[in-house]
């Protein structure tokens, strides 16, 4: 299997409002205090720092509240606002690190209101991550959802965490149980926790979740690079035996379909392939697009494309000359084989619409030597004329007797509906 490029993974913003907001620290605690109240004992240091926030003054506001510390009468509830409003003051000056014990304490006091408490809760998972403190940020994103109160992006930092310590299984077990819980949810899942489950399960050589990772990011994220990792990973690992041939054709076709044909090696087997498969159109379009790429750098590869695209042109011109009398044949023959040919070749030749007609009819008359084959080739072609939902009922009726040409199929189906 080849190497999976590596993934950039989004980019994850810092919230500053970590603490409870504006509204919740400029409420004077002097004046209608909530109950619990601020002790007599703590209000003139609080209510002083709360002057100076309003005042924007938060250095000031720190070392009134650092005074509530040294206050041997304060009650849990003077500590909790004081670490409300001291991480807030902090995060205004910039200092997140210094804040996180702070919000800690208010989740820890039980005073938050729940709602509140589990907003704070995944801000602390953030902030360990952030700042690569990844077993706090393990524990403090599990204990967020094991209480129901995490999101797409704290089952990524949990995930992650665990990829960063090289714990992969530990990263692809997690991403695992995202996908679970979104599943279960009927949720779309986030990007950044499949490049999680993608590269974890890379790293420990699990071909399965790798390509189940990749078969996500392209239904739910299509990207052309996603695309390529996807459709190489699958070419690979399908293993090239007696029979291959026209299943890795095939596969060529989605990767020209999705614009991943790169290599110098992608465009010189798939000609080769069109050509031994009877479609030698295919092959002078593989090796155009070969060309138009700068994909032929060596003399070897040039000398290897200028071959076959003379054989190509040779076979095209006389499969062009005899083109009308094989429709001819093929509409006049009681099996749809012909057709089918017919309809591949007129596909070749940017003819979709009458290849169309051709792959339908023989696809309705029958005894085909491969009728899923020619499921797939209607579909392509009803895709050349942009029939997106024709085409996935196409692929979708492929039956897949054949455990590669279903997972084409799939493929195919999830490229139309993207």
């Amino acid at each position: 299997m080849k190497a999976i490029a590596k993934k950039t993974l989004s980019t994850i913003a810092l919230s500053v409002a970590l603490a409870l907001g504006a509204g919740a620290v400029t409420t004077s605690f002097a004046a209608e205090a909530p109950k619990p109240s601020v002790s007599k004992a703590s209000i003139k240091p609080i209510s002083e720092a709360q002057k100076a926030i309003n005042a924007k003054k938060f250095d000031e506001a720190v070392a009134k509240l650092n005074e509530v510390d040294s206050i041997a009468a304060r009650t849990p509830y003077d500590i909790f606002a004081a670490a409300q409003l001291r991480a807030f003051a902090l995060a205004q000056l910039g200092k997140q690190t210094e804040a996180l014990p702070f919000y800690v304490a208010q989740i820890d006091s039980g005073f938050l209101p729940p709602e509140d408490a589990a907003r704070l809760s995944r801000g602390v998972t953030q902030l360990y991550y952030v700042n690569k403190d990844f077993p706090k940020a393990i524990e403090w994103g599990r204990k967020t959802l094991d209480a129901g109160n995490g999101d797409g992006e704290t089952w990524f930092f949990v995930a992650h965490a665990h990829y960063q310590q090289k714990d992969f299984a530990g990263a692809a077990k997690v991403a695992t149980e995202y996908l679970s819980a979104v599943q279960k949810a009927g949720e779309k899942p986030k990007e950044n926790p499949l490049l999680v489950l993608l590269q974890s399960s890379y790293q420990v050589k699990d071909n399965a979740n790798t390509v189940k990772a990749l078969e996500l990011l392209v239904q739910h994220y299509p990207k052309t690079d996603y695309w390529r990792d996807l459709l190489v990973t699958v070419r690979d690992g399908s293993g090239r035996g007696a029979g291959s041939d026209n299943y890795v054709f095939n596969m060529y076709r989605l990767m020209r379909e999705a614009g991943t044909l790169r290599e110098s090696i992608d465009f010189l087997e798939m000609a080769q392939l069109a050509i031994s498969q009877g479609s030698p159109g295919e092959a002078s379009d593989a090796l155009r697009r070969g060309q138009a790429a700068n994909a032929f750098s060596t003399e070897s590869e040039k000398g290897a494309a200028s071959k076959l695209q003379q054989t190509a042109k040779a076979l095209e011109e006389t499969d062009r000359a005899g083109l009308a009398k094989f429709e001819t044949e093929a509409k006049a023959a009681k099996a749809g084989e012909g057709d089918v040919r017919l309809g591949q070749a007129l596909l070749s030749y940017d003819q979709a619409e009458k290849a169309v007609e051709s792959l339908q009819r023989g696809i309705a008359k029958g005894s085909l030597r491969n009728a899923d084959e020619a499921q797939i080739l209607l579909g392509i072609a009803l895709l050349h004329q942009d029939r997106k939902a024709d085409a996935a009922m196409a692929f979708a009726a492929v039956k897949g007797t054949d455990a590669r040409i279903a997972t084409l199929a799939r493929l195919w189906g999830y490229f139309a509906r993207g």
